[in-house]
């Protein structure tokens, strides 16, 4: 169960969350990470990002490039971003270009930017989800105080 090695063609040290390994808690690290067990937080600042087909990702990535073959829920942020065939994703991704093979599983809002726009901050992504969740605690509220008024009388 390593957590770090070497990639062959490029020479460069890619850390490794190995195949029967889980990892909770947010990883910042300025090289690239490949997933091959599961992680439950965020990837900060990553250079390239893996998730294999044995790979499980319950948070935020923020790299230059994504490749995702396993699993993913979370928000995406990125230069570029492969989904390939066995992907399952859920959340938000904002990236320049993006490629979705055909068979991946993707339940996502996608913002596909300009250079301008490339690196803008999770705040943004979050402005851009739907605003569902506060209308319908605002709707039980009003409920209950009716309910609460008729039980006064």
């Amino acid at each position: 169960m390593g957590f770090l090695s070497k990639d062959v063609k490029t020479g460069e040290y890619v850390s490794v969350i190995s195949e029967q390994c889980q990892f909770q808690g947010t990883l910042d690290l300025q090289g690239s990470l490949r997933i091959d067990g599961a992680l439950e937080g965020n990837v900060d600042n990553a250079k390239y990002v893996t998730i294999s087909k044995s790979g499980t990702v319950k948070g935020d990535i923020t790299a230059q490039g994504v490749v995702v073959i396993g699993q993913m829920t979370g928000d995406i942020v990125a230069d570029s971003v492969e989904i390939l065939a066995d992907a399952k994703i859920t959340g938000n991704i904002r990236s320049k270009s993006i490629l979705i093979e055909g068979g991946a599983k993707v339940s996502a809002t996608i913002h596909v930017v300009g250079e301008e726009e490339a690196s803008l901050d999770e705040e943004e992504i979050a402005a851009d989800e739907p605003q569902s969740k506060p209308a319908k605690a605002e709707k039980t509220e009003k409920q209950e105080k009716k309910d609460n008024k008729k039980g006064e009388k």
